[in-house]
């Protein structure tokens, strides 16, 4: 018999993706003339050690802190990624049962992704809830637990129907590095972001989530949105690929109580948040 895959839970299995550094063809805005130009930027030490303080100290916390923990987490790199940030990785991989590391070699950049998903998706499942994460952005400590009673509330309308649903939650958090090592918080709601946002597939179906624009998904497929709790931290320190995070506010609360709400639903530190970044701009200053 084959063994229970621990991410799978009643016939549900979630996945995650995380991107951390991936020579790849494809996929990036920042243009690069070759692939080798690409690699050195990715690789560079000061723009890794940025990512590494995000990663660590806003990504990681909430998904050690999940309270559903059947849940699975590939984090996706380059075959050549380099030391001592592989052997850094590696450490957190063995530390949370729930990451697993996949090194690819430098392809197109969606082939890539579809890879590394589907060495990790569990045959046996029902149905295999997909989700991504980039390396500095978060989710709330209740996200996997959140999608599987959802998906139980959609299955049955789901059912008969071909093809794969996107569930999205729309409230969430900008977070922004200044200089001097101050961050600056603002409340968002943004629907499909491409954070706490999921497709259900099947096993074996060939849907794989980075397969679709997440901004454009909902012309693809039925959608549902959900916008009631704060699911998602979205990093913003200048050198997003994907743009740069909206600054506007669009609900209100109190600084203290988004400073509780970072603690408590994501488990974020801003104390060692704001120590880390100010210690990077030291070190860029002086280089």
């Amino acid at each position: 018999m084959t063994p229970r895959d621990p991410s799978t839970d009643k016939g549900i299995q979630v996945l995650g993706l995380t991107r951390f550094s991936v020579p790849s063809t494809g996929a990036f805005q920042v243009e690069h003339a070759s692939l080798d130009e690409r690699r050195a930027y990715l690789y560079d030490p000061a723009r890794l050690a940025l990512r590494f303080a995000w990663f660590e100290l806003v990504t990681l916390p909430g998904i050690a802190a999940q309270k559903d923990l059947a849940f699975k987490i590939v984090v996706l790199m380059g075959e050549d990624f380099p030391e001592p940030w592989r052997g850094r990785m590696l450490a957190h991989v063995e530390h949370i049962p729930q990451l697993s590391a996949h090194f690819a070699p430098p392809e197109h950049h969606r082939k890539i992704c579809a890879d590394a998903l589907r060495a990790h998706v569990d045959r046996q499942a029902e149905v295999v809830l997909q989700f991504r994460l980039d390396d500095d952005d978060a989710v709330a400590v209740d996200f996997t637990r959140r999608l599987r009673r959802d998906w139980r509330k959609l299955k049955a309308w789901h059912a008969g129907r071909e093809g794969p649903i996107a569930l999205d939650y729309a409230r969430g958090l900008n977070l922004f590095a200044r200089p001097g090592g101050k961050v600056e918080i603002v409340p968002r709601l943004e629907p499909f972001l491409g954070v706490a946002f999921a497709i259900a597939t099947r096993p074996g179906d060939g849907h794989f989530i980075l397969g679709f624009m997440h901004h454009l998904i909902w012309q693809s497929m039925p959608a549902v949105t959900n916008p009631d709790e704060i699911m998602w931290v979205r990093g913003g320190h200048g050198t997003n690929d994907s743009g740069t995070p909206a600054r506007a506010p669009m609900f209100e609360m109190e600084e203290a109580e988004l400073r509780r709400t970072l603690r408590k639903r994501f488990r974020v530190d801003l104390s060692e948040l704001k120590a880390a970044l100010r210690r990077g701009q030291t070190r860029q200053g002086a280089s």
